[in-house]
């Protein structure tokens, strides 16, 4: 429960930021957005699992025609941002892992890059199955075991766990089989990309924005935090920059 505060607490500090700071985190909302386009129709209801700041509904614009969007956060203020860009989702303050949903009511859902944040994988994957109607679709962006690995590498040198959960691709499906669902192989789409900034701070700044220095890890404080950074500084510069890596894994599965 405390991780759980963590995270909401870490996401309601940066929805005014988010849209800026989390670029990758749109790039990989934008691609799952492309995959559901395929997926849905009109007159269906679906959810928006961890939807941050709406992001991708953005995308989904303009939506089939009667079909409606739940938005379910459990953190106040991204929500409160989805609901001001007016896309006509309904904004639902909730945690997947107890949802406040029916179940067998939904035509699909959307989880954006949230398995990362709950405290249960594996259950929040079966409540999902739950609250899906018979063949309904779960489209998925996870990030996966290579993503962010200079700053865990450094993290492993100071005997820390890594910042969040970072499954192998092999892991995830199995999860999601686990769980009952069906991985349409077809749909997978890998998504790598390392970006450079000028220093080891405006790196984790970056991961801050898509919540990934919320850790179910002791927190640091400053002198811990600065030592940190040197060592990014030291391990992984190169030209005078710093390197952070993303990888993701996007998909679609079916009940």
């Amino acid at each position: 429960m405390l991780y759980k505060k963590r995270v909401a607490v870490r996401f309601d500090r940066t929805a005014k930021s988010y849209d800026l700071g989390a670029a990758v985190q749109r790039e990989i909302t934008q691609r799952l957005a492309g995959l559901i386009k395929s997926g849905i129709g009109s007159g269906q209801l679906w959810c928006d699992i961890g939807s941050a700041t709406g992001a991708l509904l953005e995308y989904l614009m303009p939506m089939p025609d009667k079909t409606k969007f739940i938005c379910l956060d459990m953190a106040f203020s991204p929500l409160r941002y989805a609901a001001q860009r007016n896309y006509g989702g309904l904004s639902l303050n909730g945690d997947i892992e107890f949802p406040p949903i029916r179940p067998a009511s939904l035509d699909g859902a959307a989880a954006a890059s949230m398995l990362q944040w709950v405290s249960s994988p594996e259950l929040a994957l079966r409540k999902i199955f739950e609250i899906l109607k018979p063949d309904g679709l779960l489209y998925f962006a996870v990030f996966v075991e290579d993503s962010f690995k200079e700053l865990n590498a450094v993290r492993s040198n100071r005997g820390l766990l890594p910042a969040v959960w970072l499954p192998s691709e092999n892991e995830l499906f199995s999860m999601f089989e686990s769980a009952g669902f069906h991985i349409l192989k077809e749909s997978i789409q890998p998504f790598r990309k390392t970006l450079q900034f000028t220093d080891a701070v405006s790196a984790l700044k970056s991961l801050s924005n898509i919540g990934a220095t919320a850790t179910a890890d002791k927190l640091l404080n400053r002198k811990e935090l600065d030592k940190l950074c040197r060592d990014y500084t030291s391990m992984f510069s190169e030209d005078g920059m710093v390197n952070l890596t993303y990888s993701s894994v996007i998909g679609m599965a079916r009940k």
